[in-house]
């Protein structure tokens, strides 16, 4: 049955070539037979042979050869406007996948620029919070005479974009002008140095327009120019609001991420008050009875030793917090894991001997360094001891260590593995655990895990988990050794996908 199914499209269009090369060749091979009895007064078997060959073989092949050896023409007589119009097309397909909105604008301007010889160009974009458009990129402008860098929404050429949303020649509208709108509509093209305005649109929407100036030798745009541009400002318009959420993703993101640090203090708030209240009491303690015993130079030197030792003691837990809290942009630089898993275990610290959790750090020294940002695996690490902990109803054990390892590509990581002797994830819950909002515990927002995952993920690295209910649970956290953090999604729905767990 599939059989017959499969062949039933070639067996009908066979058919429909049949016919209609019947249609078309019977006629044509009866005028052949006609034309040889009319001036020869026979039938030449073999000519007549020959010809309907021909006949079959030009009405098969006739039409590719047609498209080809036009293609063919085209290419060698039109070169560089058929090299311009594929520089255009490939552009516009490759931008869809560019989610940074200065390089977007850029590449829009610099590739029109330099495939159709413009000498001036500049985008606008649409600014909702201020309700204009601003200039995001331009070639040729002098800048510091080019006043126009913002326009306002009830500028003349917004407003015909908005109403029209088609492409804008100067010349065909100040020969078509039939009213002081065209003029002033010519007027603005002018100031802005455009001889064609191209609109952006998304959803219906302007969100920006593209200025060119004179081509080439002054040239005329022509109808297969405009075309093309056009779609390319379709898709430059579709690449810019990709960019934008993409934007929006990211400061989301951040925005999340503090508030997970924040959350993540405010558990330490009670233990930490209490690390530092206890070199306070010392230091007090010390300074009362330094009057009394001042002459006594061992006292003197004792006590200057010990204060010094727990103002810095004091000193480096508030400067590990602050640095933790302040919110930072992304700072990739090579640094030491090692450095980083003995800085967040001393803040953890006096949360674990609240709930009687013993914490081993076994760290293998010489670990090559890595590229991370400082401060996003600070935060990575707090939250899986922290989850560790919290994981551990009464007393127990947490282990933190660090060791190179190569996977089967011979790809290098610094690990860090987190070990707790807690009572273990159930199986039906470990695919779940970096799902956001999905959590097990009383309290909790659920996001903790979820965004370590995606910090691993953009340092291009990975998180494993293994548990075993009764026995406890284990994080490994793999940083690669020889590449710097990606800092770009390759796509945006890829940022979307990883967003969405």
């Amino acid at each position: 049955m599939s059989k017959s199914l499969s062949k039933t499209p070639f067996l009908k269009k066979g058919l429909i070539y049949t016919l209609l090369l019947s249609t078309l060749l019977i006629p044509c091979y009866l005028l052949v037979i006609w034309t040889q009895l009319a001036f020869f007064g026979e039938v030449n078997l073999y000519f007549s042979l020959i010809t309907l060959i021909l006949l079959v073989f030009v009405g098969f092949l006739s039409p590719k050869l047609r498209f080809r050896t036009e293609e063919s023409f085209e290419r060698a007589l039109f070169k560089k406007q058929h090299n311009y119009r594929e520089t255009l097309l490939r552009s516009s397909r490759d931008m869809v996948s560019i989610v940074d909105l200065q390089t977007i604008t850029n590449n829009t301007v610099h590739t029109v620029g330099e495939a159709l010889g413009v000498e001036k160009a500049s985008l606008f974009l649409s600014d909702e919070i201020k309700g204009s458009f601003g200039l995001k990129a331009s070639i040729g402008l002098d800048l510091d005479q080019f006043e126009e860098s913002v326009l306002l929404r009830d500028d003349p050429l917004v407003t015909k974009l908005m109403e029209n949303p088609e492409a804008l020649v100067r010349e065909k509208i100040e020969m078509d002008q039939n009213g002081q709108g065209e003029v002033t509509l010519t007027q603005r093209m002018g100031e802005l140095e455009a001889e064609v305005t191209l609109p952006l649109i998304s959803k219906e929407k302007l969100v920006g327009m593209l200025n060119l100036g004179h081509k080439e030798k002054k040239r005329m745009y022509s109808r297969e120019d405009l075309e093309v541009l056009s779609m390319l400002a379709n898709q430059a318009a579709i690449a810019i609001e990709n960019a934008r959420l993409y934007e929006n993703l990211k400061q989301s993101q951040s925005i999340i991420q503090r508030a997970d640090r924040l959350a993540s203090l405010g558990q330490l708030t009670a233990g930490l008050a209490h690390e530092i209240r206890n070199p306070l009491v010392a230091i007090r303690t010390f300074t009362q009875l330094l009057p009394e015993r001042y002459n006594d130079k061992e006292f003197r030197e004792g006590f200057q030793a010990t204060a010094l030792k727990e103002v810095d003691r004091i000193c480096g837990l508030v400067n590990n917090l602050l640095s933790f809290a302040r919110p930072s942009t992304p700072k990739i630089s090579k640094e030491d894991v090692n450095e980083i898993i003995e800085g967040i275990s001393r803040i953890l610290e006096t949360e674990a001997k609240e709930k009687e959790v013993q914490t081993f750090r076994r760290l293998t020294p010489d670990l090559p360094e890595v590229f991370i940002d400082n401060e996003q695996i600070k935060q990575v690490s707090m939250n899986i001891i922290l989850n560790a902990i919290q994981a551990i109803e009464s007393s127990g054990v947490i282990e933190i260590s660090t060791r190179l390892i190569s996977n089967n590509e011979s790809e290098q990581f610094v690990q860090i593995a987190i070990r707790d002797s807690g009572p273990g994830i159930p199986e039906d819950d470990l695919e779940n655990i970096f799902n956001p909002f999905f959590t097990t515990k009383k309290e909790g927002s659920g996001l903790g895990l979820s965004i370590s995952n995606q910090i691993i993920k953009e340092h291009n690295g990975h998180i494993l988990v293994k548990s075993k209910v009764g026995f406890g649970t284990t994080f490994f956290i793999n940083l690669p050794v020889a590449q710097p953090m990606n800092q770009e999604v390759e796509t945006f729905t890829q940022a979307l996908e990883e967003d969405s767990g």
